[in-house]
């Protein structure tokens, strides 16, 4: 009896996990149509042999190869040596990639987030890869994430959030 109540409950906790994450998750996506701030944009010009993007404590460096309305990224994307330092584990972690008109405004976000093994050590180093459709109208795109991160010791509770969200 003990043990089918702890299996219910461990079922429990775990569905309210996952619809508190797939929420957060939503959250983290700026609507259709929001307007990005100019510095955050980034033109869809060409292919991009070599681009940074960096803010605050996450580094990434990409390419973005452009065949027809097909457009490939991978990079490499790098956490902050102070924020591994301080604060090494990882609750979650999401990154994306959102097209954007002319005008600056949100056409589609599509999640990049590179495998990450929740509770676990920061990398050194994470792989990023994405192979979409660009939506019609598409003449920039910006980065933008979010995540928690944890003390080396569960007990004091401590944790830190990052985030770029680079929309008004």
């Amino acid at each position: 009896m003990l043990r089918q109540m702890g299996v219910r409950t461990c079922t429990i906790m775990l569905c309210l996990g996952v619809i508190m994450w797939s929420g957060c998750a939503n959250f983290l996506k700026p609507e259709v149509g929001a307007v990005a701030r100019n510095e955050a944009r980034i033109a869809l010009v060409g292919d991009i042999p070599g681009g940074i993007f960096q803010a605050g404590d996450v580094s990434f460096s990409y390419s973005l190869v452009q065949k027809g309305e097909t457009c490939t990224l991978t990079g490499k994307l790098i956490f902050d040596r102070s924020l591994g330092n301080a604060f090494p584990t990882i609750t979650n972690f999401f990154f994306y990639l959102t097209f954007l008109d002319d005008a600056g405004k949100v056409i589609e976000t599509v999640d990049i987030t590179p495998v990450i093994h929740t509770y676990g050590a920061i990398p050194d180093s994470l792989s990023v890869k994405m192979t979409h459709t660009r939506p019609p109208g598409s003449k920039a795109f910006a980065f933008h994430y979010y995540g928690n991160f944890r003390a080396a010791t569960a007990r004091d509770g401590s944790s830190w959030n990052i985030y770029h969200f680079p929309f008004e």
